[in-house]
């Protein structure tokens, strides 16, 4: 039994979604970004390695409908912050516009400036208010620690060179989240839901365009969120043409009982030109993952996204 649903590289995803203003203001970036085509983002800013401990991003979305608005703002600043200082001082109704915040000169931008301040509060940015001035908008690290911001392939490098520890080093790796995602409109117009499975899938894949799963008990144990969450946010990538969606049979186990529950594995690769399943069991637990587990492989968009 597999089900398919292909969003292959090349093909026109959903038509551009949001505003023509909020597209207007995200083309404003992508011009005044050179050659740079796609944010950086540490990993470290999805997924938390220490037991019990949150992710910033999902730190900040556990604060409810109220916490999406400074996930998008932040990812917007990793991509407008793109040099040395790493700071920017845009109006909050800049910032509203280009999320397609309703009312961005009343409301919108109120809802930016609270955004800010819980981004200050969770040590994601430094502002430097000025009187008669917008702020000044610092990047620090993407972990939370409000250690000063430095774009994460030169730390990588650096590191690398230096003969760091493994963990010092596996602190700067990344993902990418390209432009073509807010040029149109795809980042403003997704949910809570969506955009943090968005975030997650691109940091686990294991390379450009590699699909990675995990079993349902590791995805939770790693992230923390519901599987009510997850299913909802993959439903509306897959609805999107974000994600690829494929459902399949898996051979029963050794010792399985002849009318007992047959696995079902939902897969969600993106590309149909991807590099194939490699090392699949291992990211999913291994022979750890239970026969009653539904095993999940989640992979991103090939042609939005790449990392280290």
């Amino acid at each position: 039994m597999v089900d398919v649903l292909w969003a292959r590289r090349g093909l026109q995803v959903a038509p551009p979604v949001g505003s023509d203003l909020s597209r207007r203001a995200a083309g404003e970036i992508n011009d005044t970004s050179g050659r740079r085509d796609a944010a950086p983002v540490r990993k470290s800013f999805v997924r938390a390695d220490e037991p019990e401990a949150l992710a910033p991003a999902l730190a900040l979305y556990r604060g409810g409908r109220s916490g999406v608005v400074p996930i998008k703002l932040y990812l917007a600043l990793l991509w407008r912050c793109a040099s040395h200082p790493y700071a920017t001082s845009k109006p909050a109704r800049a910032w509203a516009t280009l999320l397609d915040l309703d009312d961005p000169e009343g409301r919108g931008a109120r809802r930016v400036r609270e955004a800010l301040k819980r981004l200050e509060a969770d040590q994601l940015v430094q502002l430097t208010h000025r009187q008669g001035h917008s702020p000044l908008v610092t990047l620090l690290r993407e972990d939370g620690s409000g250690r000063p911001y430095q774009p994460p392939a030169d730390a990588y490098a650096k590191a690398v060179a230096a003969r760091r520890s493994k963990a010092v080093i596996n602190s700067h790796r990344y993902f990418k989240v390209n432009s073509d995602l807010w040029l149109g409109g795809e980042i403003q117009a997704l949910t809570g839901p969506a955009l943090v499975m968005l975030l997650f899938v691109l940091a686990e894949q294991g390379g450009e365009g590699r699909p990675v799963w995990f079993s349902t008990t590791v995805f939770a144990d790693r992230y923390g969120i519901s599987p009510a969450t997850r299913t909802k946010g993959v439903r509306e990538l897959a609805d999107r043409g974000l994600v690829d969606v494929e459902k399949e049979s898996l051979p029963p186990h050794e010792g399985a009982e002849v009318f007992g529950r047959r696995r079902i594995r939902h897969r969600y690769p993106h590309s149909a030109a991807g590099d194939g399943v490699d090392n699949l069991l291992n990211r999913a637990g291994g022979d750890d993952a239970t026969a009653a587990d539904h095993q999940e492989l989640v992979g991103g968009l090939r042609h939005l996204a790449h990392q280290v």
